[in-house]
């Protein structure tokens, strides 16, 4: 013991004792032991007891997906269709991401370019001339973007040509069940084939097959393969191994259903509470008489217990022997507001949004906590804006004004001279999204003026968290300031003293 400072386990001592006789094995002992020790240096990784059936699948994530993938986008759509909860918030993600809007601001040095090609857009983003159905303005393809995204795990655009229009440009959207490969796991290229989607040995989409169906005897035809340059194939992606989508509320789901039953139940037990109804009985021990026997026959011995239901204000009468015994459970009513919360706290937080936000429940918060909540609800909408800007809206603005040059929407005499030489220059461009909403105001400009006047933030940061170009903000001021000048207009409470004498 001089060397050790505890005493020797019960298994160190069997090591000592077998290696008294055979240093060899008590050697290999000894290894084994050290090794087993490397391999739980994580606490929370053995199976202990509380634990022990937990051995979770793993490997390439398109191999885990495709057999999960068309379940849990139908149980998905289904809570689309039937779920509050679901909808709340896919709600809160369309008014935040999209709400009004993306403004497009044209940042090249020809003020007069710039507005010829904003111009061109807000005609293209109208209804009828974005969409090849002629149904959807771009706000609502970008806010059925977001939406079959968080419902489906993602959505197909395509680039469509129609020479009929003004901007020839247009976009077909494609839901992903739509997606269905050949028969052959590989192209005639002899690339493989994964979901519908034809891959490179890199995992890089060449082409897109989608499922063809005829309208006239409804019968489905060979798949159609469209090159992925003129495909968008808008999906939420976690891992790089993944090729086609999954549904994020695929974490929610069975939260989400047990928690929309629950309600079910409990208004189901409520109801059946505030029912009045009166039953009619008779002696337990009355005899039977010609023709009406005690024992059940017939028809009647063929009905559930549970086929009768109460209604309110109704008369019933039972037959001789019968009684009327109820099973209430106890303590859903009261368990309501404890459970509604909890699970709506893990729900929200599943998709990174606060409880606040999902429930429009803020009785429970201050102005601190709420413009927290707020601040950090924002990050998941702004990444869900850049996202829909870097992968959708950047390359649709090039496409646009490309289409409108070539199709002589735009004069040849107001296309800039070296305008193929310097595409990139003169099409320059930023798109501002929703703005950051208001909590408190007051409390907000203020601190806005302070860290302006103390050179923490500027002009343009401060706009653009409300969506809005500080440039033109700038001019609109400027403007109005000049006009309240001529007209002889001074500070606000001068005027509003002038308009009380």
């Amino acid at each position: 013991m001089t060397n050790n400072q505890r005493n020797p386990t019960f298994a160190e001592r069997i090591d000592n004792f077998i290696g008294f006789f055979s240093p060899r094995w008590a050697f290999q002992r000894k290894a084994h032991r050290i090794a087993l020790r490397g391999a739980n240096a994580y606490e929370n990784v053995p199976t202990w007891r509380n634990s022990a059936g937990w051995y979770p699948t793993d490997g390439n994530a398109e191999a885990l997906n495709s057999s999960n993938r068309d379940l849990a986008r139908r149980k998905a759509r289904h809570l689309e269709r039937n779920s509050e909860i679901v909808n709340s918030i896919l709600n809160a993600f369309e008014r935040n991401v999209v709400g009004k809007g993306f403004n497009l601001q044209v940042r090249t040095e020809d003020q007069d370019w710039n507005n010829l090609l904003e111009e061109i857009w807000s005609e293209f983003s109208r209804p009828g001339n974005c969409d090849v159905s002629g149904k959807f303005s771009l706000n609502e393809i970008l806010r059925m973007i977001v939406r079959r995204r968080l419902v489906d795990g993602g959505i197909l655009a395509i680039k469509v040509i129609d020479n009929n229009m003004r901007i020839p440009y247009q976009i077909q959207l494609a839901e992903v069940d739509e997606l269905e490969g050949p028969a052959a796991l590989r192209s005639p290229k002899g690339n493989a084939i994964v979901g519908g989607i034809e891959v490179s040995d890199a995992g890089k989409p060449l082409s897109y097959y989608l499922r063809k169906n005829s309208f006239e005897t409804f019968v489905q035809l060979e798949p159609e393969r469209i090159e992925a340059k003129r495909v968008y194939f808008l999906a939420d992606h976690s891992r790089p191994s993944e090729v086609r989508e999954m549904t994020p509320l695929v974490r929610t789901l069975d939260k989400i259903h047990d928690l929309d039953e629950f309600f079910e139940a409990v208004a189901f037990k409520q109801k059946i509470n505030a029912a009045i109804a009166v039953w009619i009985t008779t002696a337990k021990d009355a005899a039977p008489t010609v023709g009406n026997s005690l024992v059940a026959t017939g028809s009647d011995s063929g009905k559930a217990a549970g086929s009768k239901r109460i209604v309110p204000g109704s008369v019933n009468k039972l037959k001789p022997g019968e009684d009327v015994k109820t099973l209430v459970p106890s303590g859903q009513s009261s368990e309501l507001a404890d459970y509604n919360l909890a699970m709506l706290r893990q729900i929200s937080a599943g998709h990174g949004l606060s409880y606040e936000m999902v429930s429009r429940d803020v009785s429970q918060v201050n102005y601190s906590s709420a413009r927290q909540n707020l601040l950090e609800d924002w990050k998941v909408f702004e990444q869900e804006q850049q996202f829909l800007i870097e992968h959708f809206l950047d390359f649709v603005f090039e496409d646009v004004v490309l289409s409108a040059i070539l199709s002589g929407r735009i004069p040849e005499d107001k296309v800039p001279r070296d305008f193929y030489k310097n595409t990139s220059k003169y099409l320059k461009h930023e798109f501002i999204g929703q703005g950051l909403p208001w909590i408190d105001p007051y409390k907000e400009a203020l601190a806005n003026k302070l860290m302006l006047e103390t050179g923490q933030t500027n002009l343009k940061e401060i706009f653009a968290k409300k969506g809005k170009d500080w440039e033109e903000e700038l001019d609109q001021a400027a403007n109005e300031a000049v006009k309240k000048l001529a007209a002889g207009i001074q500070q606000e409470g001068e005027n509003n003293a002038k308009q009380t004498k």
